[in-house]
């Protein structure tokens, strides 16, 4: 399928051959590439001289003088500017004699191309869905992050969808991803900034040396008018045998069903792995996390995350603000009324949970480390072991439990009463992708941690 380089090679070479000509019949041999009614389109464009030429993603637009031909291309759609006794080619369906005597001919092996009229300077009814141009100031980092930040699908996917960037194909994509160094099948809502600025500059200038040289020809596909395209001379992956880099043979592979060429050794896989730590209160979660955050792999806590989101002016402390307002004293929130007022009534309790995971969602999706851990203390209890590919049930029997929880300052009925409060640990041991015991000395648990650590596949 042509893509943008290739529509605006076709834009260009026919501003040249055509400006200004005038359109003094037309013969339409196949109904259907034309929208309106024949007659329609022949009264509205007979008479009419093609003063301009754009082009919006891969769709050509010629405006006339009171009205736009919008045309696409679609799969083997090409153009032909022929003297008017070329013998008639059987894919020739839309046939401008123009007032030099030569004819433009809208040529279409598989028929799927389509012509329209709209007013001109008018909002074609296709465009409402387009992304903007790769070459526009709306193609930002700023939009970029936006649109990627929850798409966990393969970032090729993501440059093919004509509603994110208007004009990459099949090819491009390829090319874009190869020189990103990124694996086409990578989940789009990991990539960072640095790569996000990457795709932005490598499209524009992949996109740009495409025009200047005229296009992709690649199978059937060529401007059929006069103009070759060599940018296939420079393709670094799509439908190459070997990486120019590292001559490790370039593989292919399917993606959102798009033949897809990558180099496995340039190219690197981004999945995130996300690992949540839990445990009941007093458990040794909060050792784990603090060994991990020592051997350098982050760590993102939530209890940290919620206390941080209730500090005034943040998101969390505005809705506490707004649904409990007899917890803000004196401008500040105060937490002790929080706890007494959630802990006494379940559903109070329900709408604070309401209110907060989901900011401490967000959160957390921004992170974009290939292995996180995370420690949720009411992983389970919450239902947010769903958010996480494995999870580590850190367990401790109830009588060091105890203990812990006397060490800070609880007394045995407040320890046991928090305790109720949480779920069964032999229920937690059902839903555990993973246990640890910590009833020994802080060495055994870090022991327990290394070997479990080695089964990470990351």
């Amino acid at each position: 399928m042509p893509e943008l380089p290739e529509v605006q090679t076709v834009l260009d070479t026919l501003a040249l051959r055509i400006r200004d000509r005038a359109i003094t019949d037309i013969r339409i041999l196949y109904k259907p590439i034309v929208s309106c009614s024949e007659k329609r389109f022949k009264q509205s464009l007979i008479g009419q001289h093609f003063r301009a030429f754009k082009r919006r993603g891969k769709y050509l637009l010629f405006e006339m003088d009171d009205l736009t031909l919008v045309s696409h291309l679609r799969m083997e759609g090409k153009y032909f500017i022929l003297d008017e006794d070329t013998p008639f080619d059987k894919h020739d369906h839309v046939i401008f004699y123009l007032d030099d005597g030569k004819q433009l001919r809208y040529n279409d092996v598989r028929k799927f191309g389509r012509m329209e009229l709209i007013e001109k300077d008018g909002e074609y009814e296709s465009f409402k869905d387009l992304g903007p141009e790769p070459f526009s100031n709306r193609f930002n980092l700023e939009y970029c992050k936006e649109y990627l930040k929850n798409k966990k699908i393969a970032i090729k996917t993501v440059l093919l969808d004509q509603s994110f960037v208007a004009g990459i194909g099949n090819i491009y994509a390829d090319e874009i991803l190869y020189a990103m160094k990124i694996d086409p099948r990578s989940s789009a809502d990991l990539l960072n900034d640095e790569e996000i600025q990457t795709m932005i500059q490598e499209t524009r200038r992949i996109l740009d040396e495409a025009i200047q040289a005229g296009g992709t020809t690649i199978r059937s596909y060529t401007s059929s008018l006069g103009v070759t395209g060599l940018f296939q001379l420079d393709l670094k992956v799509h439908t190459v045998k070997n990486c120019p880099v590292c001559h490790t043979k370039i593989q292919k592979t399917a993606v959102g069903g798009r033949g897809t060429y990558y180099c496995p050794s340039c190219q690197k896989l981004k999945k995130q792995t996300r690992i949540a730590i839990t445990g009941s209160i007093g458990s040794g979660k909060s050792e784990v996390s603090r060994y991990l955050r020592e051997k350098g792999y982050p760590v993102f806590d939530c209890d940290e995350e919620n206390r941080d989101l209730l500090k005034k002016g943040n998101a969390g402390y505005e809705a506490v603000k707004k649904a409990f307002p007899e917890c803000i004293v004196d401008g500040e929130l105060d937490k002790s009324t929080l706890s007494s007022l959630i802990f006494g009534d379940a559903s109070k309790k329900k709408q604070l949970e309401d209110l907060m995971h989901p900011l401490i969602l967000e959160r957390l999706k921004e992170h974009k480390e290939e292995l996180l851990f995370a420690e949720v203390p009411l992983l389970f209890e919450a239902g947010w072991d769903r958010y996480f590919d494995q999870n580590l049930l850190v367990v401790t029997n109830q009588d060091i439990l105890l203990k812990r929880l006397k060490d800070r300052g609880m007394s045995r009925s407040e320890a046991l009463a928090r305790l109720k409060k949480q779920m069964r640990v032999s229920e937690k041991k059902k839903r555990a992708d993973k246990i640890i015991y910590n009833n020994g000395s802080l060495q055994e648990l870090y022991d327990s941690l290394e070997e479990w650590l080695k089964e990470i596949p990351c």
